[in-house]
């Protein structure tokens, strides 16, 4: 039944299959598939709702294919990578991979390389101040990125970085 909703191309079905915990992995690997879909939303649905939690290789995946989706829908992608701000536990919470976390933070929101924005117009979620922030609280986080984030020149973000730090040292 659920491939036979994967292989019709009505496209709520296939999110509704996203979210599903009981879907099989065939179908699971059909749906991530250019065959099914050549981008990247429904992909980061995936992602989010659990469907490649030990596979760290998919999230890697995401992320080199599709770096312009950042720009499109940065929301897509943090909600990816760093876990769902709405849903806090169980398949909402991110298993991006330590080594994956890092490069993120270092292409995408090291403020000392890319410099802190000013304005403050940002749609929900998406200022950078706030993508530390959850960055920074990731589970995934490892001791190498909790020094960079404690040294980033963002004060709030420093402070948790700096808290994450003495947490590793107990």
């Amino acid at each position: 039944m659920q491939m036979a909703i994967a292989k019709h191309p009505y496209a709520r079905g296939h999110w509704y299959l996203a979210m599903n915990e009981g879907l099989d992995k065939e179908v699971r690997d059909y749906l991530w598939s250019d065959t099914c879909n050549k981008g990247y939303s429904l992909k980061t649905d995936m992602i989010s709702y659990g469907q490649y939690g030990g596979e760290p290789e998919k999230y890697w995946e995401l992320y080199e294919k599709y770096p312009g989706a950042w720009s499109r829908s940065g929301w897509r992608m943090s909600q990816a990578f760093f876990g769902s701000y709405w849903y806090r536990s169980g398949a909402h919470t991110s298993a991006t991979p330590t080594d994956l976390l890092n490069k993120i933070y270092d292409d995408r929101y090291d403020p000392k390389k890319h410099g802190m924005p000013e304005r403050n117009n940002y749609y929900y979620g998406s200022d950078p101040k706030y993508q530390l922030e959850r960055l920074v609280k990731h589970p995934n986080l490892d001791l190498t990125l909790a020094i960079k984030l404690s040294q980033c020149g963002v004060e709030s973000v420093q402070r948790l970085g700096f808290e994450k730090i003495v947490e590793f040292s107990r």
